[in-house]
């Protein structure tokens, strides 16, 4: 029996060079006789060294070539479109972006943004872009990748489509550290506020999201940690937290309240390269890990008696994933703050266009990428500027709504 290679491997020989057909690829395939013939193939190692070439033109023809590197996609329908997604995703990411900078009071032309990027714009276009806009524009990518990629590992650790990272603790927990700092900063207190000062908002909410979720896996561990009890400690500490900022909130002054409140809605306005900069670099550190780590994600969503039978530990599999997630998901809050839904929505759409076995957490990072870009270009779009946590959730809600009915149908 014929062992059949996968399409990865044929596509590493074409880029050596050395690809040659099995004997699936030529069945049934009336021309690759006659193509062989005049492209003047050697039989075995005494051929002539020119395998694959025409006599005519001394090389391959680059509709042959195209063809043979598309082979394998059309072997394989769920690749085809995966990739197609794919780059259609990564087109419109680069699209929400360049509009993202072309919308505002000034509107700029998309060449000329293209230009300035480039470095080859006007000196007025050059403030524009890379002083005020691009940094928004990079931050909302930034933060919806993390979130959307966040949200996908969540739901397959937990094997609930309803889940995010918000059940981890990390929002609840980062929530309140920050209106903490902006609260005991802004009324003076002593040595706390001035420590708070100086490690910095982003800083503040990462420990506090780190803390946060270090507790809920403290309190659901078991011998390993089951989906239900991460919900269910989950929403413990996140009632917790909530508690503790409604407290803070309660005892705030006017400008820090209203400073709080902005904050935790999920806003753009201290977008800055000083601020996405180290968060890109660490987003982009742990998706790389993610995609190294994805055999055991896939591992994952099977029941634990599967998991266990393929020899897997199952609890530092989860342990590893829940730290990515996490990661992610404090990376996104110290940028942006809680931005709601991103999470929650993004793999469950990747999924379905994608068609994967479950929500890939780099598909799930370019739908959410989309969905903060737009949300962002939709806010700044309206009479009244709203932070994009607003829309956000405008359009994440009746998503919940129709995966809860979608769902008790199921159910049912």
């Amino acid at each position: 029996m014929t062992t059949r290679r996968p399409p990865t491997a044929e596509l590493s020989e074409l880029h050596r060079g050395t690809h040659r057909p099995s004997s699936d690829d030529s069945a049934g395939r009336s021309g690759s006789a006659a193509d062989s013939r005049f492209a003047g193939r050697g039989g075995g190692s005494g051929g002539s060294g020119r395998s694959g070439r025409s006599r005519f033109t001394g090389r391959s023809s680059p509709t042959r070539r195209l063809g043979r590197a598309l082979a394998p996609l059309r072997r394989h329908p769920g690749t085809r479109r995966q990739a197609l997604v794919a780059a259609g995703l990564v087109a419109l990411v680069l699209a929400l972006l360049v509009a993202s900078i072309m919308v505002g009071e000034y509107v700029l032309a998309a060449g000329d943004v293209v230009r300035t990027l480039l470095g080859t714009g006007d000196p007025a276009d050059r403030f524009v872009v890379l002083g005020l806009r691009a940094p928004r524009a990079v931050t909302a990518l930034v933060v919806g990748f993390a979130l959307g990629a966040a949200g996908a590992i969540t739901q397959s650790v937990a094997r609930n489509p309803l889940a995010s990272p918000d059940i981890l603790g990390v929002t609840a927990g980062a929530t309140a550290a920050a209106v903490a700092a902006i609260v005991l900063a802004g009324t003076g207190a002593g040595v706390v506020g001035g420590f708070l000062v100086s490690a910095g908002l982003p800083i503040v909410a990462v420990t506090g999201g780190l803390l946060a979720t270090a507790l809920v896996c403290v309190l659901a561990w078991r011998g390993g940690i089951e989906g239900y009890r991460l919900v269910l400690v989950g929403l413990g500490v996140n009632a917790g937290a909530s508690a503790i900022t409604s407290w803070l909130l309660v005892r705030a002054e006017l400008p820090d309240l209203s400073a709080a409140l902005i904050w935790m809605t999920g806003s753009l306005n201290r977008a800055s390269f000083a601020i996405v900069g180290p968060v890109a670099a660490v987003v982009v550190v742990t998706v790389v890990v993610s995609a190294l780590s994805s055999r055991w994600l896939a591992i994952l969503r099977f029941d634990a008696r599967v998991i266990v039978g393929l020899g897997v530990r199952r609890s530092s599999a989860q342990l590893l994933q829940i730290g990515l997630a996490v990661v992610l998901a404090a990376a996104a809050t110290a940028a942006a703050g809680p931005v709601p839904f991103v999470a929650f929505v993004a793999p469950q759409i990747a999924w379905r266009a994608l068609a994967a076995q479950g929500p890939p957490p780099l598909g799930a990072g370019l739908v959410g990428a989309c969905v903060v870009l737009a949300a962002d270009l939709g806010a700044r779009s309206l009479p009244v500027d709203l932070p994009v946590g607003v829309v956000t959730s405008a359009v994440g809600a009746p998503f919940l709504l129709w995966l809860l009915l979608r769902e008790s149908r199921e159910v049912r």
